[in-house]
C-alpha cells in the first residue's frame, strides 16, 4: 500500500503531514508508504518518503494531486495499490478495512460524499482515491494536455466555487473505470456551522438513524473526518475531540 499526499502553498504546514502520517500508524497493522510531494520538507519525518515538487506554480495548490496519477510517479511501480489522501483529514476509527480493502483489479476505489447537496455535480470526495498504480495514467495525460482549461472550468461553468477548485469534479468526471464505492458510514465531515445540514444528509443519505455527532463523539462507525472546507483549520478549533485524535 502506497498512501500519497500533497502538501503545497503555505496554508498547511507539516504538522498535518505528520500528524496523518503518524495517526494512520497508531491505527492500523498493514505495512505501508508513506510519501508526501512537496516543495517544502523541512520537519517531515524521516520515514515518510519526499518525492520534490520542482515547480509550485506549474498547477494551482490541489491540482497537483493530478501527478499522482501519472505513470510511475515517485518510483512506484505499476500494479501496486495507492491510496490519495488529503493532508487534513483526522483518523477516528481503525484503518485496517480501508488499507486492506479488496479492491478488485482495473478499478477505481472512491466513496460517495454523502454530507454535499450537490451531489449531481460531484459524486466524489476527491481527497480519497484508490487505485493500482499505471491505470489511470490517462487521468494525467488528460489534465496534462490543457492543465489551464481544466483548471478554471468547473468554476467557469458553475459546479465549483474559486479561486480554485474542481479537482475532484475533474477525477469523477474522467474516471472510466468501474468504481469500487467504499462505505459511506467510514468517512465523516467536519463544520459546525454545516451540521444540521450534516446530520440531515447522514440519516437520508447514509440511511443511519444515530446521531452523526453529539456530545463531542462522532458515530462509532465513522473512521476518518475530513476537514475540507477552504476556511476550515485544526489548529485553530479547540473542540476536544480534536485534541484526542489528531497529535
Amino acid at each position: 500500500m502506497n498512501i500519497l499526499t500533497l502538501k503545497v502553498g503555505s496554508k498547511y504546514s507539516s504538522v498535518y503531514v505528520n500528524r496523518l502520517y503518524n495517526s494512520i500508524k497508531r491505527n492500523s497493522t498493514v505495512d505501508f508508504k508513506f510519501y508526501c510531494y512537496t516543495e517544502d520538507p523541512e520537519v517531515l519525518d524521516k520515514d515518510i518518503i519526499i518525492v520534490p515538487i520542482e515547480d509550485p506554480l506549474e498547477f494551482k495548490l490541489q491540482w497537483h494531486k493530478l501527478k499522482f496519477h501519472q505513470e510511475g510517479f515517485g518510483g512506484i511501480p505499476n500494479g501496486e495499490k495507492c491510496l490519495i489522501l488529503d493532508i487534513d483529514w483526522i483518523i477516528t476509527g481503525e484503518m485496517d478495512d480501508i488499507l486492506l480493502y479488496p479492491l478488485p483489479p482495473k478499478h477505481f476505489g472512491c466513496f460517495k460524499r454523502w454530507w454535499s447537496n450537490r451531489l449531481d455535480d460531484c459524486m466524489i470526495n476527491g481527497g480519497f482515491q484508490m487505485f493500482y498504480m499505471g491505470d489511470t495514467n490517462y487521468l494525467w495525460q488528460t489534465f496534462s494536455s490543457n492543465p489551464g482549461h481544466w483548471q478554471e472550468h468547473y468554476i467557469n461553468i458553475g459546479e465549483a466555487k474559486g479561486p480554485v477548485n474542481g479537482e475532484q469534479n475533474f477525477i469523477d468526471q474522467h474516471v472510466i473505470q468501474d468504481r469500487s464505492w467504499f462505505p459511506m458510514e467510514w468517512f465523516a465531515k467536519y463544520n459546525d456551522e454545516e451540521i444540521v445540514k450534516i446530520q440531515y444528509n447522514w440519516q437520508t443519505i447514509v440511511g443511519k438513524d444515530e446521531p452523526y455527532y453529539l456530545g463531542g463523539e462522532f458515530d462509532e462507525c465513522i473512521k476518518m473526518v475530513h476537514f475540507s472546507n477552504a476556511d476550515n483549520n485544526m489548529e485553530l478549533i479547540k473542540d476536544q475531540w480534536i485534541n484526542n485524535f489528531w497529535y
